[in-house]
């Protein structure tokens, strides 16, 4: 079986994609799989019309890719591929799309506004601080910040806006713990509790400053720790809000649900990543491990999955 695996482009989050391809060629190598790589370029749809692929293994974060551009041209070319469908990997790469399906079905997610281009006036009733604000369509804490007050939230917005963002989400900030749930093949796996040491946004709490999970935390080694949550009634209400997500959402191949609790232990969700990191050290597959597999079982698993999908009738997913 010939598979090509896409990666890389112009994304904020090309440089963490590569790093997921080569990871995921390694593996697919050691299965014995004949290995296409295809950095994400203008001339894609050409090379995958002329080229012989049995199946596409799309690791792009961030847009384009995740947001389901290459999804829709995958479908085009009649190409099968590793990963979720067009209209779930739009939704759920727009923050405020996902927020509001989210609330439609009560499931708990932080307060929240979103800017269009210059409407600052709307941050005149926002009252909540902290605050956290990010682009509403950007991945791995891209452009995020986190203001104590009116006058750093108008600058964060500002400084946002200059570097092209048209669409931002201000949030509460929540300030207790921070989780994430993986899915993937059918099965909903063991949580993670994330636990940053070091990053480059802070916040002070109890008059100390506490790191956040800032790209910084999520990419220096060392600087975050995660531990499995065992611990009742957490762990099955994290992996019971993740199965309904899959479902309402319409999951067909895998994902990683983003938790956050509040001062009083409320669980909240903060996002649904379509596409996460996927190499040997990432949650998802960090979080497969802890279920028994391997780097290299988790992804033949992946593709056994997805052959089998290819063929089989369209489930009925109402959340």
């Amino acid at each position: 079986m010939r598979i090509a695996v896409i990666y890389g482009g112009k994304s904020s989050e090309a440089a963490i994609s590569r790093k997921s391809a080569e990871a995921i060629i390694k593996a697919l190598k050691k299965l014995n799989y004949e290995v296409l790589p295809l950095e994400l370029n203008k001339n894609l749809a050409y090379i995958l019309s002329k080229e012989k692929i049995d199946l596409a293994f799309p690791i792009l974060h961030g847009k384009p890719g995740e947001d389901g551009t290459i999804q829709g041209l995958l479908e085009i070319l009649e190409i099968p591929y590793i990963g979720n469908t067009v209209k779930t990997s739009a939704v759920c790469m727009d923050k405020d799309f996902t927020k509001r399906i989210l609330q439609t079905y009560n499931i708990p997610t932080p307060k929240g506004i979103v800017i269009y281009g210059k409407e600052m006036e709307k941050i005149e009733n926002w009252k909540i601080f902290p605050a956290v604000i990010k682009p509403a369509e950007e991945g791995s804490s891209i452009g995020m910040g986190v203001a104590s007050n009116k006058k750093e939230l108008l600058e964060y917005l500002q400084n946002l806006l200059k570097k092209g963002f048209k669409k931002i989400l201000i949030e509460e900030f929540l300030s207790g713990e921070e989780y994430t749930c993986g899915y993937a093949f059918g099965e909903v796996f063991t949580p993670l509790k994330i636990m940053p040491k070091k990053s480059n946004i802070q916040v002070v709490k109890n008059k100390k400053p506490v790191a956040i999970y800032d790209f910084y935390a999520k990419y220096t080694k060392g600087a975050t720790e995660f531990y499995p949550v065992e611990k009742e009634p957490l762990a099955t209400l994290l992996k019971e809000i993740t199965a309904r997500i899959v479902k309402i959402f319409e999951i067909k191949s895998f994902c990683r649900v983003d938790f956050k609790s509040n001062e009083k232990g409320e669980i909240k969700v903060l996002e649904i990543n379509t596409i996460p990191g996927m190499t040997e050290t990432s949650l998802l597959p960090l979080m497969a491990r802890l279920n028994g597999y391997t780097f290299e079982d988790f992804i033949e698993k992946l593709i056994k999955k997805e052959l089998e999908a290819k063929n089989s009738s369209p489930k009925n997913f109402i959340g």
